[in-house]
């Protein structure tokens, strides 16, 4: 018998069933590049498993400047520039893989530092900040990107020596934080704020036991400017702290888990006890992940090596533990290749950009990505290709559940009963099956279980699509992790449960599984258990772990 196809009922496993994050690319092929540029590029973009991109405004003014991202803290900003590319703007967001994009803005100046007692200054940027707002409200973007690290050593956002005292700058900090995003709220109440960091921005915070001391003593002020920034923020509004320091995390140190609880539990000892609420309700944890390094020399000082032999098994594992420790959003840094195929134009060779895609440097990425993001569609691809190839085959043996005449339990599955509870019967039932004849039947079972072991080996990381089919009542399915040597995991690697969808026309539930092996599992096995009153019976049919390939 042949399981049911994949589209019948894939129910997600407890692992795979959180809200699936959002991927948003940033990368130098977009850096210089006008909105109709990428509209002409977002087909390429829609091959690929992102959800959105940042985008950088490069856009001639009529006094022939360029209204630029770049210069966003220094020039002055004309709504009519935008105005026209409102439409162009839309029809870029309504692309699948545009959906979730950003307009570029704040970041740290380039030229020389605003004086922070500059009234004019600051309304200039409070000003650009407020058309970038509106553009992508018109233009149909989530909403906006910034980046305040200091580039160019100017400064900003630490106090000189020459400054007013710490007490005095730090409020003209936090009010100029206001300032600026008052307009940016009013113009697009409900938008999200991608930062590259937020409150992530100095990493020794993370280890502090006295953030708001250190940021004192070290004279930094972007804490203060965040606080201007939430005094602003609407009950509307999202704040993403993007943590850029991710470039360099390592998921085998646990390093996005810890840093992501740091951002919702330590850093907000930096700001305002009364912004703490708005705090924790309204910014989150998202993680970087900056691809050259899985494609750069080992010389280089950005280079992560493989692990089980693959640079890509690397960046899976990495970007696995960013998706789960992230509260929507996963973005990446890319710099010397491309999303897509420019289709002959330059995509800036002048800056060291290779006219290859990502996919193909990496081999396997766009896969690893769509498996991280969406283990379902994941899952239905790789099965259309396995079954093309001949390849799709359970991992244990019996899927069908087949067994003699007499109704014991066929091999590769054991039964297992709580000895103050050895009620019922557990055997195989040659007269009913979800397909054919055949099925493990449990009749009575206070507190039984058929249990199947997983062959081996199984490596961190590997996907499976399980499947079990179960009618009749009592009846439930979980898989279990075992630790080396075969005990099972209860504690450190919990059961995943299996959740079985609506029964069809013979009373047959489904339940189709996507699970991702943890680090730490050495081996798994299938636990199918019976919690019944006398005169109940449920069957198990369809027991298959199907390895869902590299």
């Amino acid at each position: 018998m042949k399981p049911p196809l994949l589209a019948m009922s894939l129910a997600l496993a407890a692992s795979a069933n959180a809200a699936a994050p959002a991927f948003v690319g940033f990368a130098w092929e977009f850096s210089r590049r006008s909105v109709r540029d990428l509209v002409a590029y977002a087909a390429e973009l829609d091959k690929t498993p992102l959800d959105g991109i940042g985008v950088y405004l490069n856009e001639p003014q009529p006094d022939g400047t360029t209204l630029s991202t770049h210069n966003i803290m220094r020039q002055t900003w004309l709504r009519e520039t935008l105005e026209p590319l409102v439409p162009v703007a839309r029809e870029l967001t309504a692309h699948r893989a545009l959906r979730e994009s950003f307009i570029g803005t704040l970041r740290a100046p380039a030229e020389r530092r605003i004086a922070w007692d500059d009234d004019a200054g600051w309304a200039t940027v409070a000003s650009n900040m407020a058309i970038a707002a509106w553009f992508a409200r018109e233009g149909g973007f989530r909403g906006l990107s910034m980046d305040s690290e200091d580039y160019h050593g100017t400064a900003q956002f630490r106090r000189r020596r020459d400054d007013p005292s710490w007490e005095t700058l730090s409020g003209v900090a936090r009010r100029r934080g206001r300032e600026v995003f008052e307009g940016v709220f009013r113009e697009f109440p409900d938008m999200t704020v991608l930062a590259f960091w937020f409150l992530s921005m100095d990493h020794s915070y993370q280890g502090s036991d006295d953030p708001a001391r250190d940021a004192r003593y070290r004279g930094d002020l972007w804490p203060a400017f965040v606080d201007g920034i939430l005094d602003a923020m609407p009950p509307t509004a999202r704040i993403v702290d993007g943590c850029e320091h991710s470039y360099r995390y390592e998921s085998s140190r646990g390093d996005f888990f810890r840093a992501g609880d740091s951002i919702r539990r330590r850093l907000p000892a930096l700001i305002a006890p009364e912004n703490r609420a708005k705090y924790a309700a309204q910014v989150s944890a998202g993680f970087g992940l900056y691809l050259d390094m899985y494609v750069n020399p080992e010389t280089s000082d950005w280079y992560f090596g493989p692990v089980d032999g693959s640079r890509l098994r690397h960046f899976e594992h990495n970007l696995a533990q960013a998706a789960e420790a992230a509260d929507g959003y996963v973005w990446f840094w890319g710099e010397k290749r491309c999303w897509g195929d420019w289709g002959g134009q330059d995509p800036g060779t002048e800056r060291g950009i290779l006219p290859e895609t990502w996919n193909a440097a990496v081999p396997g990425l766009h896969d690893v990505l769509l498996a991280v993001k969406d283990p379902a569609a994941h899952a239905a691809s790789r099965e259309a290709a396995l079954r093309s190839e001949g390849r799709w085959a359970s991992r244990t043996a019996n899927p069908d559940c087949r067994g003699d005449a007499d109704g014991s339990v066929p091999a590769p599955y054991s039964t297992w009963q709580a000895t103050k509870a050895r009620k019922g019967r557990l055997f195989c039932d040659g007269s009913h099956g979800d397909g054919d004849t055949f099925s493990l039947a449990a009749e009575g079972a206070e507190n039984g279980a058929f249990t199947l072991s997983v062959p081996g080996p199984l490596r961190e990381g590997d996907r499976y699509l399980v499947s079990v089919s179960m009618d009749g009542k009592g009846g439930s399915a979980q898989l279990c992790w075992k630790r080396p040597g075969g005990a099972w995991d209860w504690d450190v690697l919990p059961p995943v449960p299996l959740r079985f969808g609506e029964p069809d026309g013979r009373g047959w539930r489904r339940a189709r599984a996507v699970i991702r092996v943890p680090a730490g599992a050495a081996g798994a096995g299938l636990i199918l258990s019976a919690a019944q009153r006398p005169g109940e019976t449920c069957h198990f049919d369809n027991v298959a772990v199907f390895p869902l390939g590299d």
